[in-house]
């Protein structure tokens, strides 16, 4: 093993100055210093890949972007897109319509024509081709009258009276005149 390069006492130049303890000999300072850039490099790599990540994102961003506004377009183009579209409005349009005409129809013969909007299946009521048959919509009102009397409105009561309630301001506290003779010289003497 004397032949052995490594079990030699020498083996070059760095191991001739060997220095005090604590000191850094050539070949210490040497990976150190290699040490050092390896961090840089390092430091660099990773702001690099942020950098790269950033930029990724951002054209993930704007491909999303894209491809949600080709979405949109392409439903706008679409004649089966379009027509489902447009035949929702009009079943909604004809709902409204149904319920506008139910409530005028339930207006003087239910005390609240609001019970007919919850009481009756409003889209039953609507004819073919969005038209509203008003035949039906007053069957159906007066079905509704018949199977549900207390919700008719009461024709032969009278609308209460309200009359004066005594509120408010008032001129003098004169009594109020015995016939109607009185009252109207009264209101033309002043």
């Amino acid at each position: 093993m004397a032949d052995d390069p490594q079990n030699t006492p020498s083996n070059g130049p760095e191991d001739e100055h060997q220095g005090e303890p604590g000191t850094a000999t050539g070949s210490e300072r040497k990976g150190e210093a290699d040490k050092g850039v390896e961090d840089e490099h390092q430091g660099e790599d990773v702001t690099a890949e942020r950098a790269a990540r950033t930029a990724a994102e951002k054209r993930a961003e704007t491909a999303e972007a894209e491809a949600a506004r080709l979405r949109r377009s392409n439903a706008a183009t679409k004649g089966t897109d379009l027509d489902a579209m447009r035949e929702e409005i009009r079943a909604e349009f004809t709902q409204q319509l149904v319920r506008a005409e139910l409530r005028a129809a339930a207006a003087g013969r239910l005390r609240d024509p609001a019970d007919a909007l919850a009481l009756l299946d409003v889209s039953a009521l609507a004819g073919s081709g969005g038209d509203i048959d008003a035949a039906a919509v007053a069957a159906a009102v007066d079905q509704l009258v018949k199977d549900k009397p207390y919700l008719a409105a009461d024709s032969s009561a009278p609308a209460p009276v309200w009359g004066d309630v005594g509120a408010g301001q008032r001129e003098t506290a004169e009594p109020e005149p015995a016939t109607p003779l009185d009252r109207l010289r009264r209101a033309y003497d002043a």
